[in-house]
């Protein structure tokens, strides 16, 4: 029984001290923010990613009516459209004249008394003008005007690579990618097929269209397209430290060096350049995920295959460090306390080119009220440099702050101690705590008042915790001591007589001692 009760207090003793001394461990590792924060992982961003994020394509907004005509009209280019209704206004002998036409599905307009007019494949612009020509030609002064009245509209079929074949209504303005947004993950955004109403197909890219800015590639659609969605060749994601994380759809030929410059829009300064990870489902009989390392010499010839996923690791700093020591927080949750339990460190790794004052932004909340900034200083290569923090912050101090930091640096951050020294003739000398903005006259007070039995006329001098005197009505500041002087009589006489008697009288007891000793 006893051997179990001492084996439990000596585990109770080992998990105290373990406590004790993990808990006292204030050290601290910062990087950079220059280095930036990975946020994404390699399974952050999913192949199955929707077609619509991967292009960042939005639903087109539904215009009323009168919206529609209006955007038509401003629009030099609004394609004739099935549907669309037009005024046309002339002079007949003394009478004016209005008839209202309307496109019919061949494209067609049919104009009494003047014929008819084919718009396929024309500008309302162009049809306008081509009714114009021909009524000026029954009548030359029939000063004619077209006006657009009304939009039509049309039904589009959408199949292949969708959730289902459907209809979509589509107007003049209506533009091929806004009409896909049902489109499943697994499409092509490279080589989307459009069927015409005379037979003919055409393909489109419309990554080239809303990624990098080929219109050509994003046409207005017309009415009985037929817009068919193949299943894309190559899904691919990319993460990590790249411009652009997302997933792509490369074209083949597309070796990894360009795919990363083309789609990720490059490598962060923030990135390992040198390794690229590649995971690869598949690739051998004994593991169903592969990870590949791809070397900086390789990346222009690694072939990418469908599926892949490619990271870009953060940049260690490797040893790039300086240490900040002293009246600093490095708690796990940083506060606005005044009150640190005692002096910590932490290491800094410091991106290449940093200066002091982008470093001190970076930590300027671990600072707290304790911390002595004016007092800080730079210890280099055996050199001391004087640092006022502060003033860095500031911006009034651009010399220092504009240093740049040097691997092995060590900045100290003195403790701006928060109490005031009063001694010599008080009633009560010691250590009192400070208060804000208060005189001399209120640390005496805490400490009695003056001891008239050795002070007189309340004389007494302030200096700073650098030495330096005070005037003796200036507000008192941390670390101040306050001496009141020992100027009467029995202060400084006093002491003295009490050690001569002190001596006189170990004096005569030592020549007892010595006489009776002679005696016997």
């Amino acid at each position: 029984m006893k051997s179990k009760v001492g084996k439990l207090l000596l585990i109770l003793i080992l998990s105290s001290t373990l406590a004790f001394l993990y808990g006292a461990d204030d050290s601290l590792i910062i990087r950079s923010p220059y280095y930036g924060k990975s946020t994404t992982t390699v399974e952050s961003i999913s192949i199955k990613t929707p077609f619509v994020k991967q292009l960042g394509i939005e639903s087109a907004p539904t215009l009323n009516p009168q919206e529609r005509l209006l955007e038509a009209i401003s629009n030099s280019n609004y394609p004739l459209t099935p549907g669309d209704l037009i005024e046309l206004s002339f002079t007949e002998g003394s009478t004016r004249e209005t008839v209202m036409l309307q496109v019919d599905s061949n494209y067609t307009l049919n104009i009494p008394t003047f014929g008819t007019v084919q718009g396929r494949g024309k500008s309302f612009q162009e049809i306008s003008n081509e009714i114009v020509k021909l009524v000026l030609n029954y009548n030359a002064y029939a000063l004619p005007s077209v006006t657009l009245k009304g939009t039509g509209s049309f039904l589009v079929t959408i199949k292949g690579e969708v959730n289902s074949t459907l209809y979509k209504s589509a107007w003049g303005l209506t533009r091929l990618a806004s009409l896909i947004t049902n489109a499943t993950d697994k499409s092509s955004t490279r080589q989307v097929e459009v069927l015409s109403e005379e037979g003919k197909v055409a393909t489109y890219d419309l990554y080239r269209a809303l990624k990098e800015g080929d219109l050509t590639q994003n046409p207005l659609v017309k009415a009985s397209d037929i817009i068919n969605l193949k299943k894309a060749d190559k899904v691919i994601t990319i993460s990590g430290e790249v411009g652009s994380p997302g997933v792509y759809q490369p074209m083949e030929g597309e070796k990894l060096g360009t795919i990363i410059e083309r789609y990720a829009k490059g490598v962060l300064p923030s990135g390992e350049k040198d390794k690229i990870l590649v995971r690869r489902y598949g690739n051998t009989e004994n593991s169903s995920v592969d990870v590949i390392r791809v070397d900086k010499d390789q990346i222009d010839e690694f072939e990418v295959k469908d599926m892949d996923a490619i990271y870009v690791n953060q940049l260690a700093p490797l040893s790039r460090a300086i240490t900040i020591e002293g009246a600093i927080n490095v708690g796990s949750s940083i506060t606005s306390s005044s009150s640190l339990n005692s002096s910590s460190r932490l290491y800094y790794q410091f991106f290449p080119g940093e200066t002091l004052f982008e470093m001190l932004q970076s930590i300027a909340n671990r600072f707290s009220s304790v911390s002595d900034l004016s007092s800080t200083y730079l210890l280099r290569k055996g050199q001391l440099i004087e640092l006022d923090v502060q003033a860095i912050l500031l911006g009034e101090s651009k010399k220092e702050g504009s240093l740049t930091l040097l691997e092995g640096d060590r900045i100290v951050v003195p403790f701006n101690q928060l109490f005031v020294n009063v001694t010599g003739g008080v009633m009560r000398p010691g250590t009192f705590p400070y208060v804000p903005d208060k005189k001399a006259s209120y640390y005496i007070n805490l400490a009695g008042g003056f001891d008239i039995s050795k002070n007189k006329k309340e004389a007494h001098t302030i200096t700073d915790k650098y030495g330096n005197k005070l005037d003796l009505d200036e507000i008192i500041p941390p670390e101040a001591i306050i001496t009141a002087k020992l100027n009467t009589f029995q202060a400084v006489n006093g002491i003295n007589l009490a050690t001569t008697v002190t001596i006189v009288g170990l004096v005569a007891t030592i020549l007892t001692i010595v006489l009776n000793i002679q005696k016997l």
